[in-house]
């Protein structure tokens, strides 16, 4: 009898470990943010740093704690940006403002839109990923963003 008390706690614990673990990951995924203004903030010859302005709006139960991201911003498949996103926390059923540095490389943006005139079109995407920690910190997520 014993036995069977200890492998029917076993097993909820170990299914209230899963639930948390999946509902900390859905509150990284369901994040939305909102882009409020973009400033240049440093100009080169080479390059132009801008700055995004961006609400983080957490809808969810769940706090989204230490979470961070690379990101690289392409016409066609010619890479003309980078983007970094660092320890951003947003409690639960609430939001959180922050500046993303945003680095264009103008050889790469021209050669992008060479290419976008070329093909007679323009596909503007960012790919990276988002990290973050879950389950009490234990445990670091991470998954893979594209959007174009």
């Amino acid at each position: 009898m014993k036995k069977y008390v200890i492998i029917v706690a076993s097993i909820l614990i170990f299914s209230l470990f899963l639930y948390e673990i999946n509902a900390e990951e859905d509150a990284i995924r369901n994040i939305k943010f909102e882009i409020n203004g973009v400033e240049i903030t440093e100009a080169t010859f080479e390059y132009a740093i801008i700055k995004i302005h961006v609400k983080f709006i957490n809808n969810g139960s769940r706090d989204v704690k230490n979470m961070k991201g690379s990101f690289k911003i392409y016409i066609l498949n010619a890479s003309f940006g980078d983007a970094y996103l660092k320890d951003i926390n947003v409690g639960s059923h609430s939001s959180y403002n922050a500046s993303i540095p945003l680095k264009i490389y103008y050889k790469g943006l021209a050669h992008g839109i060479i290419n976008a005139i070329r093909e007679g079109k323009i596909e503007v995407s960012i790919k990276g990923k988002i990290e973050g920690k879950i389950f009490f910190g234990l445990i670091n997520y991470s998954q893979n963003i594209q959007v174009q």
